[in-house]
């Protein structure tokens, strides 16, 4: 019997500046969907995703609603907040967050520093 799949959601105000690193984990065989307002989060979390992707770089369109959502215990997605050095830039929108990691957003495409 062939695993699951992993379910990736990616909130993010800007997707489509993401579409090498979504391609990638695509290729890598996971699911991804996408929300870039906060309505579609809601919706998207309901399916309890694996892995929740928050892009601080382009503005993950979070809203109050969506930040208690994703620190409900018991925590059913791991969260890693994307960033390019700079954690700070929507920090209004992420300082109430529980997030397990970070990753380096073009370190997923090959992009510099990323080793491939």
């Amino acid at each position: 019997m062939k695993p699951a799949a992993v379910e990736v959601l990616l909130l993010s105000a800007l997707p489509g500046e993401c579409t090498p690193q979504l391609a990638v984990l695509r290729e890598m065989g996971m699911h991804v969907a996408v929300a870039s307002r906060p309505e579609r989060a809601l919706e998207l979390l309901l399916r309890g995703p694996h892995l929740v992707l928050v892009d601080l770089i382009h503005g993950p369109g979070l809203t109050r609603g969506v930040v208690e959502a994703l620190n409900r215990e018991p925590r059913v997605s791991r969260v890693v907040a994307l960033h390019e050095g700079d954690v700070g830039a929507f920090l209004d929108q992420v300082e109430h967050l529980a997030v397990d990691g970070f990753f380096r957003l073009e370190s997923l495409a090959g992009g510099p520093g990323s080793g491939k």
